[in-house]
């Protein structure tokens, strides 16, 4: 039988609750505690997934020397005094994305996972990205040489709808001081991990320049306050001579899929990253003359991105695994998306 490892889960809103579901699927899991700040919310989910420890207090979570880890799903203002407090009780860490509301919270909380080096911490930001099979088929394409040295990336999505008409209690995800930013934060921390990744995070920023734009759309009937990016884009040089266009936004005027373009030397790539969109992968080349390969790359039958996240945290739990975005490398990430926020 599999170590069984007990779980304590802080924050039980939509993103708490997919967690739990995920968690419960796998038999190395065992979810123990709930915790979130309203009680009703916190009594549902207690009920809903038959856990019998739930408290609104997370400090009674941290407290129980039975609890192995803990899976923070609260809102991204609340990420960095839990795990701090988890880090301090001697937990290992599942830390849902964005990882902080600002670029020094991800510094202290990348300072504090170093000084904890034997417990794991793991952001969210690999699920979608880095645990999917359209990641490994790139990064491989790339390190085959097919594509000769990749010089430029151009990534853009831009969409109508807003977070909160996506996560309908996600109030705070139109507060810029609660949620750290609007579509630049909330999706750019998987963009940077899917884009970097693929390139083995070896590329670093040397130069920015940046636009946002707000109140594109006006949300009031929807939420009472929002002073979130509603587009943003920006222009990056990275060392080794990479370039990356960047551009997404939730509330502007207009569509655009969710487009990748990779440009080598000897040929190119233009996918939809996300494991939702099309498993068509477009390889161009010139072999004297111009030639186009597509290749289908998808997921296996019953794949559940959540179900494979949580998988990938007890598989580090158990030591058979790395962590697929510590959050090192996410605080890293952060640090780019906050410039182009500041620019």
């Amino acid at each position: 039988m599999p170590a069984q490892f007990n779980l304590g889960v802080i924050g039980a809103g939509m993103y708490g609750k997919v967690l739990i579901n995920a968690f419960q699927k796998d038999p190395r899991a065992r979810v123990t505690w709930v915790n979130s700040a309203s009680e009703a919310t916190t009594r549902s989910a207690a009920e809903m997934f038959s856990i019998k420890k739930w408290t609104l207090d997370y400090q009674h979570v941290l407290s129980d020397p039975e609890v192995d880890a803990v899976i923070i799903a609260a809102p991204p203002f609340l990420h960095r005094q839990v795990f701090l407090d988890a880090l301090d009780a001697g937990k290992h860490v599942l830390v849902e994305k964005p990882l902080a509301v600002s670029p020094a919270e991800a510094r202290s909380m990348a300072e504090a996972a170093a000084r904890h080096p034997h417990q794991i911490t793991l952001e969210a930001s690999c699920r979608h990205t880095r645990l999917q099979p359209k990641f490994d088929f790139v990064r491989n394409f790339i390190r085959s040489g097919r594509l000769g040295r990749v010089y430029h990336i151009h990534h853009n999505h831009l969409g109508r709808g807003t977070f909160i008409e996506w996560n309908k209690n996600g109030v705070w995800g139109m507060d810029k001081k609660l949620a750290g930013g609007g579509p630049v934060i909330d999706w750019g921390v998987y963009d940077l991990s899917f884009h970097l990744g693929i390139l083995d995070d070896l590329p670093e920023l040397q130069s920015l320049r940046a636009f946002t734009r707000s109140g594109l759309r006006d949300v009031s009937h929807l939420v009472e306050f929002s002073d979130v990016e509603q587009h943003g884009a920006a222009w990056m040089e990275f060392s080794g001579g990479l370039t990356y266009y960047y551009e997404r936004g939730a509330g502007v005027h207009g569509e655009t899929a969710c487009e990748t373009r990779i440009s080598g030397t000897q040929g190119g790539l233009r996918l939809n990253f996300p494991d939702w969109e099309s498993p068509e992968i477009e390889y161009f080349y010139a072999d004297p003359n111009p030639q186009k390969e597509i290749f289908t790359v998808q997921p296996a039958p019953g794949y559940n991105d959540s179900d494979i996240f949580a998988s990938h945290f007890l598989d580090c739990l158990e030591g058979r695994a790395e962590p697929m975005m510590p959050v090192s490398r996410a605080a890293k990430h952060m640090e780019i998306l906050f410039k182009i926020l500041a620019a």
